[in-house]
């Protein structure tokens, strides 16, 4: 446990037990994630990892931070922390709960992260948000329909049905998200709640940020964006489920099977490129350099990072902030690139949300040559970027045509087929 207010204890899920890992010092609590911070591996932790030391893998807190004996200091929050502390609806689910004032600066940043940090993706945790669910009285689940009749109210009814639900805020992202766990009698329960021996699958269920139609369309095109990107050659997990204004996501960093789960390491692109802050757009340069340098296949990985972001220019997933790209961390060592998600038309989204992260020349439409050109100092030669960019050109050129196949609704392919010629007119345009 803590040893003074400002120290948080962290733990991690490394096979079937959760293991206290490390502590956190932050200066200045009201500070939030602004104040100076000190990181301290558990020495009882490094003991048992002896063989790992400086491994930046699933054993490790963050890839920027190796395990070992050193402490970590830092100006900031460590990045990886913003990864597992509650944001946008999360965030405000949890000030209401805590009796916080909503405010936009970072004096709720602390109580935040102690309070709901016990059920981030991936497999850190803080530990004083954890003891809650072991608490918790038994509660038999909700039938699938319950969610679907109240959508994002499904929370606050469990919640007045006595049901615990602290760990289904721990997805962030602006519109409602719960993670929720399905029994072997199809009944869902909150994260953190039911024993991994009891769970069938693990759900991230996503509802529309707001009752406007466009909201709404955009999350039932989200499904099918999906599997338009799985046939382009992207990284798809599953298959996501669009029913009544509920969006069904099978969870890829908790594998079920057999009456186990296995907890995946995932770290989002802004911790990795060291970003302890939100809403900050990172240049591309700079997120593919932090992958590369992290990633136990650089190649492999930048390859499948670039064709993400043609399919993000040419069907206009705008909202592509660092936060929505992140690595995951296996029991074997490697790390990866994640399943693709919160791939959508968010150019159509109400807010108007214009691209986020983009590359050094600032265009909505990049200049794929030069894409290319940044690609050799991480590792991925100039002939093979080349290469692999104009190798996408024919794939995109029949992207509208798999959008019709894929179910894409209509209204968004339309909108869609001038930006999918003008990509693969460019890509085309990329030099031998």
């Amino acid at each position: 446990m803590s040893r003074n207010p400002g120290e948080i204890t962290l733990e991690m899920r490394l096979g079937a037990a959760w293991r206290v890992a490390a502590t956190v010092n932050v200066a200045d609590r009201a500070a939030g994630i602004t104040s100076a911070s000190r990181v301290d591996y558990d020495f009882d932790y490094l003991a048992e990892a002896s063989e790992h030391l400086g491994h930046r893998g699933i054993r490790a807190l963050s890839c920027r931070m190796p395990l070992g004996y050193q402490s970590f200091d830092n100006n900031r929050w460590p990045a990886f922390l913003l990864d597992v502390m509650p944001s946008g609806a999360a965030r405000r689910d949890w000030e209401a709960r805590l009796g916080l004032p909503g405010t936009e600066g970072y004096a709720n940043d602390v109580a935040l992260l102690v309070a709901g940090g016990g059920h981030a993706p991936g497999n850190v945790r803080v530990a004083s948000a954890a003891t809650e669910a072991a608490e918790q009285v038994s509660h038999p689940g909700f039938p699938r329909a319950d969610v679907l009749e109240r959508a994002a109210a499904f929370i606050e009814y469990a919640r007045a049905s006595g049901a615990p639900v602290s760990g289904s805020s721990g997805a962030g992202g602006d519109a409602p998200k719960f993670l929720l766990r399905e029994d072997n009698r199809g009944f869902l329960h909150a994260e953190g709640v039911l024993a991994d021996e009891q769970t069938r699958r693990a759900w991230l269920v996503k509802f529309p940020r707001t009752p406007d139609l466009r909201d709404k369309l955009v999350l039932e095109a989200e499904a099918a964006y999906h599997r338009v990107a799985r046939r382009f050659g992207a990284r798809v997990h599953g298959e996501l489920v669009w029913e009544r204004d509920s969006l069904f996501c099978p969870r890829f960093d908790r594998i079920v099977s057999g009456g186990t789960i296995e907890y995946l390491g995932m770290e989002s692109l802004c911790s990795l490129a060291g970003v302890a802050d939100f809403g900050v757009p990172i240049p591309k340069e700079d997120q593919a350099r932090s992958l590369a340098a992290c990633v136990t296949e650089p190649v492999a990985e930048l390859r499948e990072l670039l064709l993400r972001d043609v399919l993000d220019v040419a069907l206009g997933n705008t909202d592509n902030h660092a936060r929505n790209t992140a690595v995951l961390k296996f029991p074997d060592g490697r790390i990866a690139l994640s399943p693709l998600y919160d791939f959508a038309p968010m150019f159509i989204d109400p807010r108007g949300i214009a691209r986020t992260c983009r590359w050094r020349d600032g265009a909505a439409f990049p200049d794929w040559s030069a894409v290319a050109e940044s690609m050799p100092p991480l590792g991925l030669s100039l002939a093979e970027a080349r290469s692999w960019l104009r190798s996408l050109a024919p794939r995109v050129r029949a992207l509208a045509a798999t959008m019709r196949q894929e179910a894409v609704p209509a209204e968004i392919v339309a909108l869609c087929e001038d930006g999918i010629a003008r990509v693969a007119n460019d890509l085309e345009r990329v030099p031998s």
